[in-house]
């Protein structure tokens, strides 16, 4: 009797018990076969009460008569799978077929790699709508609160015009006798440039140290001459010696160093404003010498000089406001304060006759207390690790200058220390680079 194979897999003839032959190849499908001929029940159920026609398919012209296979014995024996011949697939190569009309459904597994979604939000989403890196904060703002840790550094051109008081040295008089009628003539410092300088590094919780060093020179000059039947009246000498003059001249000279030390703490409060707030200790010198000179009358190449020498240090706080807007774009602003405390030596020399007549050799050396002030303004850009800044800034320093005066002419040692401040106003261009 003729077996057919509906299945497409290798027949073998069953020795041991002398039966038909058995699928060689994949006993699942033998499985298969079982559940359909059961009538969908499980292994071992009732053959059906009539045999089901397989049709073959035809060899010639004539067809065949369909051929009825043997009923399937009463329970399927159980078959070992083939012995493996190679390594073991995983379960994903060779997966177990599904039977028709099964509800059966693979598990589904997540290959999701861990943090994903966080990622691509960060780096795509959130960075490219809004310029964010790591840590949350846009890009356009880590210049001013970075959430890495490493080296920064930073230079400032200055363009500072300095201001004082006590700068008189003369006033030109047109009237007769004992009448003063004329306006004093001050010096005026010239505008003049500088360079401040702040290297730093920034740790990983927000904190910074920075050292800063500021450098700046100017000096000032003016002079001249009473017109004919006019007389200029000198007011930098003694009263009773050089009362008149015809010529008069001035010359000064500024040298301000200033060294900071501070840590700061730097964070944005939201996407578009960053503050750093700091505090520390400053060491100031400043040093100014101011010259007079005199001729004609009561004066011959008369020199009245003096100077005002300042050293000293003292805390300093302060904060930085960024604010910023479209594409790193953005305002900014600081501001500061402090106490120096040091020493402020006041030197004054007074000589006539080409410096053979002394009529003054003194000074005035006295500690104090200097508050000092420093706000600035201005707009900028920065991204990343770069930032690029100017605007408008003052820095003033309360009673620096006591500059004494003798002011009797009988009296030889009434003299007053007159008290002057001291301001640098100007513009500033900073550049700023974090690593």
């Amino acid at each position: 009797m003729r077996y057919v194979n509906a299945f497409n897999v290798e027949t073998r003839t069953d020795h041991t018990s002398g039966g038909p032959p058995m699928p060689r190849g994949n006993w699942r499908w033998v499985v298969a076969v079982g559940i359909a001929c059961g009538g969908g029940g499980g292994l071992g159920a009732a053959p059906p009460a009539s045999p089901v026609a397989i049709p073959l398919a035809p060899a010639g012209p004539t067809p065949r008569a369909p051929v009825a296979p043997t009923p399937p014995p009463a329970a399927l024996p159980a078959l070992a799978p083939p012995a493996a011949t190679g390594p073991a697939l995983p379960a994903a190569a060779a997966p177990t077929p599904v039977p028709p009309g099964s509800t059966l459904e693979y598990p589904i597994k997540d290959l999701t790699p861990p943090g994903f979604a966080t990622d691509a939000h960060g780096a795509g989403g959130h960075e490219g709508g809004h310029g964010a890196g790591h840590g949350g904060v846009p890009g356009h703002l880590k210049p001013a609160a970075p959430d890495e840790g490493g080296p920064f550094g930073s230079a400032e051109f200055l363009l500072l015009r300095p201001r004082r008081g006590a700068f008189d040295f003369a006033i030109p008089s047109s009237g007769g006798g004992l009448a003063t009628d004329g306006p004093a003539r001050s010096l005026n410092y010239e505008l003049r440039t500088g360079l401040r300088a702040e290297l730093g590094y920034r740790l990983h919780s927000g904190w910074d140290v920075l050292a800063g060093y500021t450098y700046f020179r100017s000096n000032a000059f003016d002079a001249g001459s009473a017109p004919p039947g006019q007389v200029i009246l000198p007011t930098r000498t003694r009263p009773g010696l050089t009362d008149t003059v015809s010529f008069a001249g001035a010359d000064a000279n500024l040298e301000y160093n200033i060294y900071d030390a501070a840590v700061g703490r730097r964070f944005a409060v939201d996407e578009h404003l960053a503050l750093r707030l700091y505090g520390g200790l400053r060491f100031a010198s400043i040093r100014q010498d101011f010259k007079a000179y005199y001729d004609g009358l009561d004066a011959r190449a008369a020199t009245v000089a003096s100077a005002s020498n300042f050293t000293g240090f003292g805390p300093v706080v302060g904060g930085e406001a960024v604010f910023a807007g479209w594409r790193g774009f953005h305002l900014y602003a600081r501001a500061s304060g402090g106490l120096l405390t040091g020493t402020a030596d006041n030197p004054l020399t007074e000589t006539n006759n080409a410096g053979r007549t002394v009529y003054v050799r003194s000074g005035y050396d006295v500690r104090k207390v200097v508050p000092m002030a420093s706000a600035g303004v201005g707009a900028g850009w920065q991204y990343r690790t770069v930032s690029i800044r100017a605007g408008y800034e003052i820095t003033h320093f309360i009673d620096l200058i006591d500059q004494p005066r003798f002011v009797d002419d009988v009296g030889r040692g009434k003299f007053v220390a007159q008290s002057a401040n001291l301001s640098l106003e100007g513009l500033f261009l900073r550049f700023g680079l974090a690593f």
